[in-house]
C-alpha cells in the first residue's frame, strides 16, 4: 500500500502544496430525497418518456450518495451537465448526510429496490458482498463504456475487487485528517509543534475552552470511537482491533488505557459534551459553532476537509501520536466507492455515467474533489493543472504517506462490534461505570461475545 500510493499520489501533489488552493466551502447534510433542478426537470417533460430517433430512448437512473452541500452542489451540476449532453438520459439524484445512510442501503439492497449507481463506504463491502456476492455488478464488463485504465491495479484488488469481481471503483484518495481552524487556535493560545502526542491535544487543547466556556477544541460526535479510540488502539499495539479470525487483537487492559484517554478529553474539555454533540450526530459540521469559531478543529478523513467556511484560517496539522509507536494507525484508504446495481436494467448507461465522473474532463472539473483527491490518475493530474484541489485535503494524504497505518482488515470493520463499543464509551463518559476498567471489561467481553456469534453466522 505505501509504495503503490507513494509512487501514485504524493510525488504528484508536491506542486499542489508550493502553489496552494482556495478556500472552503460551507456544508450541511439535506434531506434524504429525491431531487432534480429545474434544468432536469425540463430535460424530463421534453422526453415525457417518449423515443428520441438521435439518442434512443429514454432511459432513467437513480443516483444515491450521501455528503454535505458542497458535495451535493457538485454533483448536481455534475448531473445537470452530463443531462445537457445526453438528452435521452435522466438521473435521479438521492442524497443527504451519512447519519442513517447505511441503514438505507441495507434495506434497499434486501428488498431489491437500490439505487442503480450508488456511493458506498469501504468498510461496508465485505458485509454486503458476503450476504451477497452478486449485489453489485462486475465493472469489468463494461470495458467499452467504463475505463479502469487510470487507477492503480493494486489499489483496486485492495479495497474493490471481491469474489474475483471489480464491483466498486475508489472515488478519492482519503486519509485521516487533523483539521484545524488557526483563528481559534491562536485566540486561545494553542501551540502545536511539528509532531503532536495524544498528550498534546489534551494539554493544548483545553486552553481553547479555559480561555471561552462556549468554546471547545474539538467538534466531534460519537465518532470519537474510531478517530480517537480506535486509532490509540493502534498505535499503542500495532495490532488490528479484530483479527481475522474473528477474536480480539487487543487486550481489555489495552481498551482501559484507550478509554482511559477517551474520557480524559471530556473530563478535561477538550472535546465538546455529548449532550451536544449527539444533536448533530453524522452530520457535526451542522454545529452551528463549527462555522462561528467556536470549535478549534475536528478529526476525520481528509474527504471532509472543505466541510467548513473558515477560508484561510484553515489547516491541517499531523495527526496526535503516540510516542514510540509502533503504528501510526493514520489510515489511508478509498474516501468512497462507486458500485452499480446488479438489478439495474441500465449497467451501460449507468457505466457511461461513472466515466463520465471519474474519466472525464467536463465530470472531473465539474466534481472537483468533492470526494476528496481522485483515485485517477489522469483526473488528479487535471485538477492540479488547474489548481482545482484543496490543499487542507491533500495536505492530509502528505502527511499521511510518509508513515502510513497498516491498512485494516475486513473482518476488523464490523459495525455492529463498534457500535457496541461506542455505546458502551457513552455510558462511561456519562458516569455509569464507576471507572475505566469496569467500561473496558465489559467492552472486551461484549465485543468478543458479538464476533463469536458473527464468526458462527459467517460460517
Amino acid at each position: 500500500m505505501k509504495k503503490l500510493l507513494t509512487a501514485a499520489i504524493a510525488a504528484s501533489l508536491t506542486s499542489l502544496f508550493l502553489a496552494g488552493c482556495g478556500g472552503g466551502s460551507k456544508t450541511g447534510s439535506a434531506n434524504l430525497a429525491t431531487e432534480n433542478d429545474s434544468s432536469q426537470t425540463e430535460v424530463a417533460k421534453q422526453a415525457d418518456g417518449k423515443q428520441d430517433t438521435a439518442m434512443g430512448d429514454l432511459v432513467t437512473l437513480r443516483f444515491s450518495w450521501w455528503g454535505g452541500d458542497s458535495r451535493h452542489k457538485a454533483t448536481l451540476a455534475c448531473i445537470d451537465a452530463y443531462m445537457k449532453e445526453n438528452p435521452n438520459i435522466k438521473i435521479e439524484a438521492e442524497y443527504g448526510g451519512f447519519d442513517g445512510y447505511q441503514d438505507k442501503i441495507s434495506a434497499a439492497l434486501a428488498g431489491g429496490t437500490e439505487a442503480d449507481i450508488m456511493q458506498l463506504d469501504q468498510p461496508w463491502m465485505s458485509t454486503f458482498t458476503s450476504q451477497n456476492p452478486d449485489f453489485f455488478a462486475d465493472l469489468t464488463q463494461f470495458g467499452d463504456q467504463l475505463s479502469l485504465e487510470g487507477f492503480s491495479k493494486d489499489f483496486l484488488n485492495d479495497f474493490c475487487v471481491y469474489n474475483g469481481k471489480t464491483v466498486c471503483l475508489p472515488t478519492g484518495t482519503n486519509a485521516l485528517d487533523f483539521l484545524v481552524n488557526k483563528k481559534v487556535l491562536e485566540e486561545a493560545g494553542v501551540e502545536f509543534g511539528n509532531v503532536i502526542t495524544w498528550e498534546d491535544l489534551v494539554e493544548q487543547g483545553k486552553k481553547v475552552n479555559q480561555a471561552n466556556p462556549d468554546n471547545y477544541m474539538i467538534n466531534m460526535d460519537n465518532g470519537i470511537t474510531f478517530y480517537v479510540t480506535r486509532i490509540y488502539l493502534y498505535q499503542m499495539t500495532g495490532k488490528q482491533v479484530i483479527n481475522e479470525d474473528y477474536t480480539l487483537g487487543i487486550t481489555a487492559e489495552d481498551l482501559e488505557k484507550a478509554m482511559t484517554y477517551t474520557k480524559r478529553l471530556f473530563d478535561e474539555k477538550v472535546i465538546v459534551p455529548y449532550e451536544e454533540s449527539m444533536i448533530f450526530k453524522g452530520a457535526p459540521q451542522d454545529n452551528p459553532k463549527w462555522n462561528n469559531d467556536q470549535f478549534g478543529s475536528w478529526l476525520n478523513w481528509s474527504s471532509t476537509a472543505d466541510q467548513q467556511s473558515w477560508g484561510a484560517n484553515a489547516e491541517t496539522l499531523r495527526y496526535p501520536t503516540l510516542e514510540g509507536c509502533v503504528n501510526s494507525g493514520v489510515l489511508v484508504r478509498p474516501s468512497q466507492l462507486f458500485a452499480i446495481s446488479n438489478n439495474s436494467k441500465h449497467k451501460e448507461e449507468a457505466a457511461k455515467f461513472l466515466d463520465y465522473m471519474l474519466n472525464q474532463d467536463a465530470g472531473i472539473l465539474t466534481l472537483k474533489d468533492c470526494r476528496s483527491i481522485p483515485a485517477c490518475d489522469y483526473a488528479r493530474s487535471l485538477l492540479e493543472e488547474k489548481g482545482l484541489i484543496y490543499e487542507p485535503a491533500s495536505k492530509a494524504i502528505a502527511f499521511a504517506m510518509e508513515n502510513p497505518g497498516t491498512p485494516e482488515s475486513n473482518v476488523t470493520n464490523s459495525d455492529e462490534v463498534y457500535d457496541a463499543l461506542a455505546s458502551i464509551i457513552e455510558k462511561l463518559v456519562y458516569g455509569q461505570y464507576p471507572d475505566a476498567k469496569a467500561a473496558a471489561d465489559d467492552a472486551y467481553q461484549t465485543m468478543s461475545n458479538m464476533l463469536e456469534t458473527i464468526k458462527a453466522d459467517a460460517q
